[in-house]
């Protein structure tokens, strides 16, 4: 892939993953990446490119931008989503089990499913610290 784009393809690929974050919560338990519109690759270079042709006092867009960088961190394989979503389930009720004492222990494969819950959200948080800095870089 070309690791360049014109404004005008960067300013169409930013406005509909925009459109998405609009409807899209954010989850630190992942969000399905073929909700995507373009390659996460696509929208990084698309992103980068308005970043460093946009007005940096429009302070507005130019934080919007940042965020919306930070965010890709965010999306991640639809199987996982889908892991990190019944591991959520079993964290919560393990929370409130653990108020309970007539809780059943959990079996080894909801731990294995809250263990991979854990870890999808220790990953989200190092991408999107990762993409911080790489856009910390860009802007400095």
């Amino acid at each position: 892939m070309d690791s360049t784009i014109s404004l005008e393809q960067a300013e169409n690929i930013v406005g509909e993953y925009g459109k998405l974050l609009s409807g899209t919560e954010p989850s630190i338990y992942g969000i399905p990446l073929s909700l995507l519109p373009y390659e996460k690759e696509q929208i990084k270079i698309a992103i980068q490119t308005l970043i460093l042709a946009i007005d940096k006092e429009d302070k507005k867009i130019y934080n919007g931008l940042i965020q919306a960088y930070v965010y890709l961190a965010q999306f991640i394989e639809d199987e996982k989503v889908d892991i990190a979503e019944k591991g959520r389930i079993i964290l919560e009720k393990e929370a409130s089990d653990h108020n309970n004492e007539n809780a059943t222990p959990q079996d080894t494969d909801d731990l294995e499913l809250a263990n991979q819950a854990v870890q999808t959200i220790n990953r989200i948080k190092t991408d999107m610290e990762n993409l911080m800095s790489e856009i910390s870089l860009l802007i400095s």
